[in-house]
């Protein structure tokens, strides 16, 4: 997939999505080489989804903006240069249910990829084959967050409960060898898939 095609999947501006009260800003990094996206697998002892996959992000800290935090994060996670990075463009801003609002930006490498994931955070690198995401029998489900009086998710994939009833959330699963993309990621990777079939 060449780069006019991933700008072309980007082009669409993304809807607006207001922060809830007592939420905060966080970014994510779609890294794209040779046709495939960089996922990384959490190390098992980390306090939020853990042995999850995800993509290199996480909380924005003061006066950063989206891709800051993206580009901070991925050096930090994987050890991907900054400098080696063409951010192509935002996809549509998600919030998840730990109290973030995730800005998910697409970036193309320059050139093959050097890695060294922290083991602190990591504990392995996936590549996988964008062709083979757009193929995976994707599944969503429907989850309860039952907190009290906790914001609607996703003003497309959450229908709002009353006040004293849980919200209901929309959940993208992708199944690609073995593995379970799913969650805010899952969610994040069926928006670029759609975005790449429009384009297409």
């Amino acid at each position: 997939m060449n780069p006019e095609a991933l700008k072309a999947a980007v082009a669409p501006p993304p809807r607006p999505l207001a922060l809830p009260t007592g939420f905060v800003d966080a970014a994510v990094l779609l890294p794209v080489w040779s046709g495939r996206l960089l996922f990384t697998v959490r190390s098992a002892n980390l306090s939020h989804h853990a042995a999850q996959i995800s993509f290199p992000g996480g909380r924005s800290e003061a006066g950063e903006t989206a891709e800051h935090t993206a580009l901070r994060e991925a050096w930090e996670e994987v050890g991907l240069e900054p400098g080696s990075v063409e951010i192509l463009g935002p996809l549509n801003p998600t919030l998840s249910p730990f109290g973030y609002r995730v800005f998910p930006l697409l970036g193309q490498l320059k050139h093959p990829p050097t890695l060294n994931p922290n083991p602190h955070e990591v504990s392995e690198v996936l590549w996988v084959p964008i062709e083979e995401l757009i193929a995976a029998p994707a599944y969503s489900e429907e989850r309860f967050i039952s907190r009290a009086n906790q914001p609607p998710l996703d003003p497309e994939d959450t229908q709002i409960a009353e006040p004293d009833r849980p919200w209901r959330r929309l959940v993208w699963h992708y199944p690609w060898r073995g593995y379970d993309i799913w969650g805010v990621t899952g969610n994040i990777v069926h928006d670029f898939i759609e975005r790449v079939k429009q384009a297409w």
